[in-house]
């Protein structure tokens, strides 16, 4: 007999004190964040089915990297043990940059916002009760790609698209996962694959971006704890990306937002596929990765950590260590056989871009720069991801 699902949720403040580097512009330059727009938080949520224990917690930060996960891991206690954790980043450019020497390299901002996030799962874990889970999906048309590929094969950045001209490929899929128990909500998980950059560099005020307006937008409407999960958005802007603060950049933020929360609100209310039992499957695999210049891969200078996640039979999760371009999350979801796959990036460590092999071919921002990993390494870690799938659904056998 399965057993029933258990959730908790739990959340602590993690925005850092002002005057930081702040993450994700070199048009930055020097320039130190000010203040604070809206506060940025991680947000726990723990499922277990009696068996196998998930901690998934989502940041509004724009990278986590592995030597942040590995300390969370080792600093929780041991009544509070976990099958795997899952860190996952918004990838918002107007947040703290969470190096190890700020404000000094004796006590840094950091390891306080650490020991909050372990806080965070442990009182999820404390805050578990019954629930039941369900899932779906809808449309949203927000992003497109920010290379376009000519017909020579010749590639020109599009970084900023108002007038919506049309590009390809891009994921217009929304994903939700609604998780409520008997009083009610607990937690809205959301996956949607765009760039949080409606903020440029002129912006040095935190803030999440249009995940956290997204999330104040859903929380308002229909309760609960809302999680921002961001796919395969290496390559895929919103139409105005960087747009400047004295041009209403925060109006923008926030109707991005609402535009996304109003179809999340939509597919929650009609989710039909509900499970209070469902038995959860969790893969956790380390894949030895060489550097893009090795080009005879003679030295593992990465380890990739990937992560399938399994929810009764119509609900996965597949979680990746970087910023993967859009094939990837939707090659993934096409040949998946679970009705509800979602592509998650930007968890547990941050190894830059991973493009697909074409696109390393083709050139521009993301193929031929600020890519780090061997030419190959986003495909091979997808396909690793969904056999792991597979193998957890009884579609391989062993």
């Amino acid at each position: 007999m399965l057993a029933q699902l258990e959730a908790g949720v739990a959340v602590t403040n993690i925005t850092g004190p002002i005057g930081s580097t702040m993450y994700g512009y070199g048009a930055r330059g020097s320039d130190l964040s000010t203040g604070v727009h809206d506060s940025l938080y991680a947000r726990a949520l723990v499922l277990d089915d009696g068996r196998v224990k998930l901690g998934i917690v989502t940041l509004d930060w724009g990278v986590i990297y592995s030597r942040n996960t590995e300390r969370i891991r080792m600093a929780l206690p041991a009544d509070h043990s976990f099958s795997q954790i899952l860190l996952v980043a918004s990838h918002s450019h107007s947040t703290p940059t969470n190096y190890d020497n700020f404000p000094s390299e004796e006590d840094p901002w950091i390891k306080e916002a650490e020991r909050r996030i372990v806080g965070a799962l442990v009182g999820a874990d404390q805050n578990r009760q019954p629930a039941r889970i369900g899932a779906g999906r809808g449309e949203v048309r927000e992003g497109f790609n920010r290379r376009v590929v000519k017909p020579n094969g010749e590639v020109f950045m599009l970084w900023r698209n108002e007038e919506k001209l049309p590009t390809s490929p891009v994921d217009y899929e929304l994903g939700v996962i609604r998780i409520e128990g008997a009083d009610g909500p607990i937690a809205t998980l959301v996956n949607y694959a765009c760039h949080p950059v409606v903020l440029g560099p002129d912006n040095l005020e935190y803030s999440a971006d249009y995940p956290g307006a997204l999330a104040e937008y859903v929380q308002n409407s229909i309760g609960g704890e809302v999680m921002f999960l961001p796919g395969a958005q290496g390559d895929i802007n919103p139409f105005k990306d960087k747009q400047p603060v004295d041009q209403d950049a925060f109006a923008e933020v926030e109707r991005m937002g609402s535009v996304i929360g109003e179809e999340v609100v939509r597919v929650v209310n009609r989710i039909i596929d509900w499970d209070s039992e469902p038995e959860i499957f969790v893969r956790r695999e380390t894949v030895p990765l060489a550097e893009r210049k090795d080009i005879n891969r003679t030295r593992v200078q990465f380890q990739a950590e990937i992560s399938s996640v399994l929810i009764g039979d119509h609900i996965a999760l597949a979680t990746f260590p970087g910023e993967f371009f859009v094939e990837h999350g939707l090659s993934l979801k096409a040949r998946s056989p679970i009705r509800n796959t979602f592509f998650v990036g930007y968890t547990n460590d941050a190894l830059a871009y991973f493009p697909t092999i074409q696109a390393t071919t083709e050139g521009g921002y993301g193929a031929a720069a600020r890519t780090q990993v061997e030419v190959g390494a986003g495909e091979r870690l997808v396909n690793r991801a969904l056999i792991n799938l597979l193998y957890m659904a009884g579609k391989i056998s062993p």
